[in-house]
């Protein structure tokens, strides 16, 4: 390994080697402090450190001396300096201390594959025999199929779980400069080599639920899926088959958990996205075979999207089914009939209710009712029933104010006949200080509820086949 441009400076020089006067031990520190700036996860730095602290027995000694990291304006640089110290103590044996040396930063920067991916190693020192922590032969499809559009960046998973960009859509002259970008093919090779350096381990139910399928089961999917596999592609000739528009943030509520008050498009920028849908959205939809309308705000209450869920009738679009995101709040049988296209062509509704009581959901879901809600839960219910809806799936995000009653909500599922009941753990989006969401994650250990929400974790309504637990499933008791 060179060490010859490792240095303290920018942490890079351009001394020779013959010219540095650096102690091994201290290149290597500046070497992995370099490497970690780019905030990425890095599970072979974290595999191999136990290696480098017998190689350069001076490296635990050239961390403590560079203690002042801890308080360096950049924040690159005291993320990478805090995760050297805790793989340090990790790697000479004290896993635990080192986990609780990353809460802060765990806790500060919920949405950093850094951050997150080195708790998860931790966690996986800690529990060794947990197979959701071998990833390498594990295959993720969604970054080959699958294409969300947000205001300014593009992602090729839902942004809490993958949140580099690759690309803006409205930027582009074409979609598929976004779709097969430099930043898309780096993706998707950290899935074809097992690193998935750029995901969020922690957040994604499927890591955590140990749901991710091998590459022998992806490959022997089609002979497409084959040579995905098999040739480790990463342009695809293809465009993706499911698209998540989430650029409008237009919604008709103002909940906390992503955001701090009511948000509309105006004029000029229904403007620009009437632009986006005609240049990009609509010509990239006729490839597509399922488009889901929106992890951004509500599909009914935004101009945009009702203009858009209009005009993809079945006439122009034959293959296009719709995933339909609400609050609920607006879905009425009166805004039912004004969409025919809809009709018969819904895979999934997915209404998010974060409560089972009247009181918590006006107060999580700023602006709503219950006694609307409940109207509209049983229409939807109805049209799952009378089979217009092929699927209907509740999302409850959990937090200090609601985990007493995630069993109620599964009574609610049950009454209504629902598909499934999603719960998961609430992120931060950016709405609260590092403070004020360490208030709201109950499921953090030094959260000061969190032996109760432990207690709540253990209902036995929590781990019925309705029930799909995401990234809470480590609370659930190892018995079950």
């Amino acid at each position: 390994m060179d060490l010859s441009n490792s240095g303290p400076e920018g942490f890079q020089t351009n001394q020779p080697a013959e010219q540095t006067d650096l102690p091994q031990a201290e290149q290597m520190f500046w070497l992995l402090m370099n490497d970690l700036l780019d905030g990425a996860d890095h599970p072979e730095i974290w595999e191999a450190f136990p290696q480098f602290i017998d190689q350069f027995p001076g490296l635990s000694s050239v961390m403590r001396e560079n203690a002042g990291l801890l308080q360096s304006p950049r924040v690159d640089a005291r993320l990478a300096f805090t995760i050297l110290v805790a793989m340090g103590s990790a790697a000479q044996g004290d896993p635990a201390g080192a986990l609780t040396f990353l809460e802060e930063s765990a806790t500060r920067y919920t949405e950093s594959p850094l951050v997150q991916g080195a708790v998860f190693h931790i966690q996986s020192l800690l529990d060794p025999g947990n197979p959701k922590f071998d990833l390498k032969s594990k295959f993720c499809m969604r970054p080959f199929h699958e294409l969300d559009v947000l205001e300014g960046s593009t992602h090729l998973c839902c942004a809490n779980w993958l949140n580099l960009s690759t690309g803006d859509m409205a930027q582009a002259e074409k979609w598929q400069d976004i779709w097969n970008s430099p930043t898309a093919e780096r993706i998707r090779a950290s899935v074809h080599d097992g690193s998935f350096r750029h995901c969020n381990k922690v957040s994604c139910p499927a890591i955590q639920a140990n749901k991710l399928p091998s590459h022998a089961e992806v490959a022997a999917l089609s002979p497409e899926w084959h040579d995905v596999v098999e040739q480790k592609e990463t342009h695809l000739p293809h465009g993706p088959e499911r698209v998540n528009l989430a650029y409008d943030t237009t919604c008709n509520l103002s909940c906390p958990s992503c955001r701090t008050g009511k948000q509309a498009a105006d004029s000029a920028t229904r403007a620009r996205y009437d632009l986006l849908q005609e240049r990009s959205i609509l010509p990239m939809l006729k490839e597509s075979k399922i488009v889901f309308i929106t992890g951004s705000g509500d599909p009914f209450a935004s101009k945009n999207f009702r203009n858009l869920m209009e005009r993809l009738d079945a006439e122009a679009y034959p293959d296009l089914r719709f995933i339909i995101m609400t609050n609920g709040m607006l879905f009425n049988r009166r805004e039912w009939d004004r969409f025919p296209a809809l009709h018969d062509r819904v895979k999934s509704l997915q209404i998010s209710i974060d409560a089972a009581t009247g009181p918590t959901h006006e107060l999580l879901r700023r602006g709503a009712r219950w006694d609307v809600m409940q109207e509209n839960l049983q229409f939807a219910s109805e049209l799952l029933h009378a089979g217009k809806v092929e699927q209907i799936h509740l999302s409850f995000t959990v937090q200090t104010e609601n985990y007493r009653e995630m069993g109620d909500a599964v009574d609610l599922a049950d009454r209504l006949g629902v598909t499934g009941l999603y719960f998961g753990k609430i992120t931060n989006w950016g709405t609260f200080t590092a403070d004020q969401y360490r208030a709201k994650a109950v499921f953090q250990p030094a959260h000061p509820f969190h032996r109760d929400f432990v207690a709540a974790m253990r209902d036995p309504r929590l781990r019925t086949a309705r029930v799909n637990i995401g990234n809470l499933i480590d609370f659930i008791p190892v018995a079950a």
